[in-house]
């Protein structure tokens, strides 16, 4: 279930709506509604919204998923992950090593 067309069709069908009453709903004819189910027409949101009022459901349901996913990828938090680590392993030599000349130097006096 990709397209935006047959999941208008899916949720009208559950409703147990006929293409005339979807049509007549959105004040368009019955061909016209059947292109938005068969995907060849270019829905505006509004449109979108129209149509999740009439099914009772969420417009959100019929919008694509977005391109690049709404979550953080793994590789790149691993990757982050991993040059942290390295930052603070390089930090804490300096400031051990740093220590260890201070040491040695108040030693000597």
């Amino acid at each position: 279930m990709n397209s935006t067309g047959e999941k208008i069709r899916l949720k009208r069908l559950e409703k147990r709506l006929s293409q005339e009453n979807m049509a007549f709903e959105l004040d368009i004819s019955q061909a016209a509604y059947s292109k938005i189910e068969l995907g060849q027409t270019e829905l505006t949101i509004n449109r979108i919204f129209e149509i999740a009022e009439i099914l009772e459901v969420s417009p959100y349901i019929f919008m694509p998923k977005p391109k690049y996913g709404t979550a953080l990828a793994q590789e790149y938090v691993y990757k982050t992950l991993n040059k942290l680590r390295k930052f603070w392993q390089a930090n804490r030599r300096k400031k051990s090593s740093l220590n260890q000349d201070n040491e040695s130097h108040t030693s000597l006096q």
